[in-house]
């Protein structure tokens, strides 16, 4: 596999680089301060947008100001960053426009003849963009608009960057060409015959691509292709209350608890044999908890008749994530393929990236057909809604005060939008951010 490629990051001092690369980061590896020029050294920090590895390169704030503390060093580290960079991310303030530093920070990328990638930072509000049309003087075309500290246009900024960069996708480089595995745990109480299940996927001819047992995790992770996709399924203990397990029992329950984090999806397998009980939806929520896409599966069908329905109901009434409920038989193999297509169309969902005029459109129609909550004679008022990151889908909605949004109104847009995008099984991060 070819090394990532590298994203150098500049700007005049303050314009909010760090920030921005702790934003598309994830991280908080970027230190960030009111007080401009707190960057000086050039720091690497590693990006994974939607299975995209980028090297991203934050430097100190390009000064063009000799008597500025660091000023030479600065400029000195930024040069040679730029040399070795597969593309540039010109970070200006959008709200003050071009200032002295950017022009001759344009200068110098235009003799250095390398991709840039102009971003207008700082445009908390996207309908006042008037000093961001004054950044055409800079010769790099349209400035991708975008929010640091709301996350707000990051995710098609991150897009353009692997589209300029040439960042390879998933399944597109390595030696085998493999595609993209999707990680699965299988979870669910003791006996509801979760490793029954996992034979049945990984035991048919043609399909078991590998078996790697984990270093320090103690699980056995097996590679799965399939006509409906390319798995890595993860076999857990089973999972009781935790309050009720002690000894090797309680380090198995943490190590089902630590296959969710390495999953995209949980199969929560219910014994059809059984009532579905309380238990059950406890293990629903502590997939959900850790941000799993998840579906349930009914299995012993062939050995018992569940109520899929009044199971479905359930899951609806009670889990936010309204789970699709499948019947299945480790036995005859029923609905393993069902079973096998639902996952992969979770992953898809799990990982996409959702338009900002669909999202836009979406809030004003939600915004229509319920009164807006109000408090002490103040309504709320919601402005704009972007998504800033996927797996899980990450959203801001930008209001006039948060503290107006009430916990049921949250579950409402939650519910609505994942109504209108068919998003349900899959977790949402929603923040509601306040208007400064």
């Amino acid at each position: 596999m070819n090394s990532p490629p590298t994203i150098v990051v500049v700007g005049s001092p303050n314009a909010g680089k760090s920030t921005l690369v702790n934003r598309l980061s994830g991280s908080r590896q970027a230190v960030v301060h009111e007080t401009p020029g707190v960057t000086r050294d050039r720091k690497d920090v590693e990006v994974d947008w939607e299975g995209c590895l980028m090297r991203m390169v934050d430097t100190g704030g390009y000064d063009t100001a000799e008597e500025s503390p660091f000023a030479g060093h600065i400029r000195e580290q930024i040069e040679l960053a730029i040399a070795g960079a597969d593309v540039v991310l010109f970070v200006v303030d959008g709200r003050a426009g071009p200032l002295t530093d950017d022009f001759e920070i344009a200068e110098v990328l235009r003799r250095r003849r390398v991709p840039v990638v102009l971003a207008a930072n700082k445009i908390d509000d996207p309908g006042a963009v008037s000093a961001a049309q004054e950044l055409y003087q800079l010769g790099f075309g349209e400035p991708l608009l975008v929010s640091s500290t709301h996350g707000l246009g990051t995710a098609d900024l991150l897009d353009r960057l692997v589209e300029e960069s040439g960042a390879e996708r998933p399944g597109e480089a390595g030696p085998s060409d493999a595609p993209a595995e999707i990680p699965v745990a299988i979870v669910g109480r003791p006996n509801a015959g979760k490793s029954s299940l996992f034979n049945a996927i990984v035991g048919e001819p043609r399909t078991i691509v590998s078996e790697i047992a984990g270093t320090t995790r103690d699980a056995i992770d097996t590679a799965v292709t399939t006509e409906e996709g390319t798995f890595r399924f993860i076999d857990t203990a089973g999972m009781r209350k935790a309050a009720k397990v002690s000894g090797v029992e309680y380090y198995s329950y943490l190590r089902s608890v630590q296959s969710l984090d390495r999953a995209h999806v949980a199969v929560i397998v219910v014994d059809a044999t059984m009532r579905f009980g309380e238990l059950d939806l406890s293990i629903c929520t502590e997939a959900a908890r850790n941000h799993c896409a998840t579906v349930i599966v009914v299995n012993k069908t062939d050995i018992a008749e569940a109520d899929i329905e009044e199971i479905a109901g359930i899951a609806r009434r009670k889990l936010r994530q309204r789970p699709i409920v499948i019947p299945v038989s480790a036995v005859t193999h029923r609905g393993v393929r069902q079973l096998l297509t639902e996952i992969a169309s979770l992953e898809a969902r799990f990982v996409a990236h959702i338009s900002t005029g669909e999202l836009n459109r979406a809030l004003a129609t939600l915004a229509a057909d319920r009164p807006l909550p109000m408090k002490r004679g103040k309504r709320l008022k919601m402005y704009y809604i972007a998504q800033f990151g996927t797996s899980p889908p990450r959203f801001a909605i930008e209001v006039n005060d948060r503290t107006l949004v009430t916990r049921d109104f949250g579950f409402f847009v939650e519910n609505r939008l994942r109504a209108r995008f068919e998003l349900d099984g899959v977790p949402l991060v929603i923040d509601f951010k306040g208007k400064k």
